[in-house]
């Protein structure tokens, strides 16, 4: 059916993740230029103004957490793998029952025609019982074609004394195993399925991905070649940020500018807005205030502004830089592997030294890796040698990373990722 006029589009993002709430609330601003139509549905989150701020209703439902909201949230600070952390939220029959009744009530009420959404798994029952077509946005690094390359590494997060001891290729193979035959949670949301007389999941993966799945990444960054779940019109490429951020500045002040200009390599420091990040970046600044890097640092956490350590004079603190352009006249980035952060640094032909939190950080820095323009530290087994024999080994081969890093910035997609979006959902909508 072909619709006269541009129909209305649900976005249900997670809004607690600014990693996930950017992507959606861009795609819909873009949407929404050319005429279209959306709302928004939340389970809450605190980046729900996000999609205020772009003139559009939040219809906002019950909080999945719950009264476990504190320990999740306790759990998230202290490192769990974020998959843990979902498999406690969603459980229980009772939990995915509710959401699901709740989503039917309000997709129904809304009559909305299409439903986006990115971690918000009971989607996957709710979007099928009413027949709306469900897109999700995905990261490429967990879609299955990612999966069967080989690329995908063994989990910093599920190392222990154990497995340390295994051969790499080993546990490589075993985390390929996983990923696509995974079955944890399958049993509770069939328990669900059968009173709506949906057909059942079979593994995790049947429920986390939709009718459609857009990929977030870039497929040339990937490595990987399409299949028939997911072609090449799949993959929208990256969504960065960008203006949605009104009140960050996007130049560069007068402190940055004046201390870049100190003689010597310059490094900045950029370690995300996690409060698990905040004891990482404090001992990498421990090391450089030891070296003659010139660096800026950026705490995004204004509470901590007065636990930062007294630093010799090649230290200055920001609370937010504009990594795009700071990139362009900084040497190296020292970072975590946030999809945003690490397409900046690949797009801006800059080499980095990166320190994975989650699974999906590690899996952005190896695509770095593999392209030759960056090292991966570990977080849990954080050395400081190791940082700094990293740091002089790029240094000391620094034309070699430079080069690789501006191949992989002139192969990358330069057309806009949610606009590209845009153009597919209007193409699947007409498949309807």
């Amino acid at each position: 059916m072909i619709h006269t006029e541009k129909p209305l589009i649900g976005f249900f993002p997670c809004f607690s993740s600014m990693g996930e709430t950017v992507p959606l609330v861009k795609i819909a601003k873009s949407y929404m230029e050319v005429g279209g139509k959306a709302i928004f549905f939340s389970h809450e989150g605190k980046y729900e103004y996000l999609a205020e701020n772009i003139g559009c209703k939040v219809v906002r439902l019950g909080n999945l957490m719950g009264d476990h909201a504190d320990e999740l949230i306790s759990l998230y600070k202290k490192g769990v793998p974020f998959e843990k952390i979902a498999v406690r939220q969603f459980n229980n029959k009772r939990t995915i029952e509710r959401a699901v009744k709740e989503e039917i009530e309000a997709f129904t009420k809304s009559r909305i025609d299409l439903i986006m959404s990115t971690f918000n798994p009971t989607c996957s029952i709710s979007a099928r019982v009413l027949n709306i077509p469900l897109v999700v946005l995905s990261s490429g690094t967990f879609i299955p074609p990612y999966q069967k390359s080989g690329f995908a590494t063994f989990p910093e997060n599920y190392e222990n004394f154990f497995t340390r001891m295994l051969p790499k290729s080993l546990k490589n193979r075993i985390a390929k195993w996983y990923f696509l035959h995974n079955k944890t949670l399958v049993k509770e949301f069939n328990n669900v399925n059968t009173k709506y007389q949906v057909r059942p999941f079979k593994y995790c993966n049947d429920i986390y991905f939709g009718d459609h799945t857009l990929v977030c990444d870039d497929i040339n960054f990937l490595g990987i070649q399409p299949s028939e779940d997911f072609p090449l019109e799949n993959y929208i490429g990256p969504i960065i940020a960008g203006d949605l951020f009104e009140e960050r500045k996007n130049k560069i002040d007068f402190d940055i500018i004046n201390h870049l200009k100190r003689p010597g390599k310059s490094i900045v420091l950029v370690m995300g807005s996690a409060s698990k990040f905040d004891k990482l970046l404090l001992k990498i600044v421990e090391i450089l205030n030891k070296s003659d890097y010139n660096v800026i640092a950026v705490y995004p956490n204004p509470k901590n502004k007065d636990k930062l350590p007294e630093t010799n004079e090649n230290i200055l603190f920001k609370e937010f830089v504009p990594l795009d352009e700071i990139l362009k006249k900084v040497d190296l980035a020292i970072t975590h592997g946030g999809r945003g952060t690490i397409y900046t640094i690949a797009y801006s032909g800059k080499p980095a030294i990166c320190i994975p939190i989650l699974i999906e950080h590690q899996y952005n820095i190896d695509n770095l890796v593999r392209n030759g323009c960056a090292i991966r530290l570990s977080w849990r087994y954080f050395k400081p040698r190791e940082l700094v024999r990293s740091i002089n080994k790029i240094f000391d081969n620094y034309d070699t990373y430079l080069k690789n890093a501006k191949k992989l910035s002139e192969k990358l997609q330069k057309e806009d990722g949610a606009e590209k979006a845009v153009k597919r959902l209007m193409e699947i909508i007409q498949i309807k």
